[in-house]
């Protein structure tokens, strides 16, 4: 299960702290033209509009529930004196519980309550363009601005613990990145929040194989990430 495998993350970061200051080091946070490095780290999806539809009509009563992800990442950087361009990929998985009504059809007029837990796996390619505030060796403070494209490449569903569906996407969105950094010497910490990502409404008639019950729920969502990551810039 992908959860047991990243219940290992923390100790990554105590091996990462050990492995640094356990050997002799007199690398400078940022070399004069070019870096390289990795992270690992966690994510949160943020949603900020949450709407729920059923065959057109809006349902009342429904949630939403973001949960911790995670992420993997490779990166290098490109500087100029202070300014410096940082192309990336990285790995996401995201989780997240949407909240959800439906008609009874033993009560007509009434709607029963449902649960979707939905987890992603995607690939971020994103450019960043920032400015070291401090460059002092061995300290470096970074602020960031950006874009971020991301392919959303297999999602899987889950309806109330009962009903599972799988499927592959070629699910498509952009956003903008605003985030800071921090190193010292070559350990490296990266904070950034992903904003506005379009195109993440679901219509369930998308989802393969699901019940016809189920086919008439339209979500409409909007969400923001929010990332937390460790790792080396050599």
């Amino acid at each position: 299960m992908k959860i047991k495998h990243f219940m290992q993350i923390p100790v990554f970061v105590f091996s990462l702290l050990i492995f640094l200051f356990a050997t002799e080091n007199y690398s400078s946070a940022q070399s004069k033209y070019l870096n390289y490095g990795f992270k690992i780290g966690l994510n949160a999806l943020s949603t900020i509009k949450y709407d729920t539809y059923y065959a057109g009509d809006t349902t009342s009563g429904s949630f939403y529930t973001n949960k911790n992800g995670y992420l993997v990442g490779a990166f290098f950087r490109v500087n100029y004196s202070h300014l410096f361009l940082q192309p990336e990929v990285a790995w996401n998985y995201h989780q997240q519980t949407c909240g959800f009504m439906i008609p009874d059809k033993s009560n007509a007029g009434t709607y029963l309550p449902k649960a979707l837990d939905i987890n992603m796996d995607a690939v971020n390619t994103n450019l960043l363009l920032g400015y070291s505030i401090i460059k002092n060796k061995p300290f470096l403070f970074d602020v960031y601005i950006g874009t971020s494209l991301k392919w959303t490449y297999n999602i899987e569903y889950e309806i109330n613990e009962e009903h599972s569906y799988h499927g592959k996407s070629d699910f498509y969105c952009y956003a903008g990145v605003i985030g800071f950094s921090a190193g010292i010497s070559k350990l490296y910490f990266d904070f950034r929040y992903e904003l506005n990502q379009p195109n993440t409404n679901l219509d369930f008639r998308n989802i393969p194989d699901i019940s016809e019950a189920y086919q008439g729920v339209f979500l409409e969502k909007n969400e923001n990430i929010l990332s937390f990551s460790v790792g080396m810039m050599f």
